[in-house]
C-alpha cells in the first residue's frame, strides 16, 4: 500500500479485531516508511478459507490454424445480398 501524502511504501504496524464485530474482517494500522502518517483500514482477512489453487495445465494446447478468409468476389456477394435484403441497390 502506498501513502497517499508522500507516495512511499506502507508497512503494517499493529492488527487488532474490527470494531464491529464481523467474521473475517481485521482493524490493521499501516505507517508510511517515508512521511511516518498513520492509516488505520479494515482489511478482510479470512484464514478458513485459503485462496484456491490455480490448476497448471499438463500440455499447453496447440493454437488453432485461423479461419479462412473468404476472397473479395465472396464478400462482394454476400454484402450484396445484405444490401438487397434491406431494399437498397448494391453498388460496383
Amino acid at each position: 500500500m502506498q501513502c497517499f501524502i508522500c507516495g512511499e511504501q506502507m508497512r503494517v504496524v499493529m492488527v487488532e479485531p474490527h470494531v464491529i464485530d464481523m467474521q473475517g474482517f481485521e482493524l490493521r494500522t499501516f505507517q508510511c516508511v517515508g512521511c511516518g502518517d498513520l492509516e488505520k483500514r479494515p482489511v478482510f482477512e479470512n484464514p478458513r478459507s485459503p485462496p484456491p489453487a490455480v490448476p497448471i495445465p499438463e500440455v499447453i494446447p496447440e493454437p488453432q490454424p485461423p479461419a479462412a478468409i473468404p476472397s473479395n468476389n465472396t464478400m462482394r456477394l454476400i454484402l450484396g445480398n445484405l444490401v438487397r435484403l434491406r431494399g437498397g441497390t448494391p453498388h460496383s
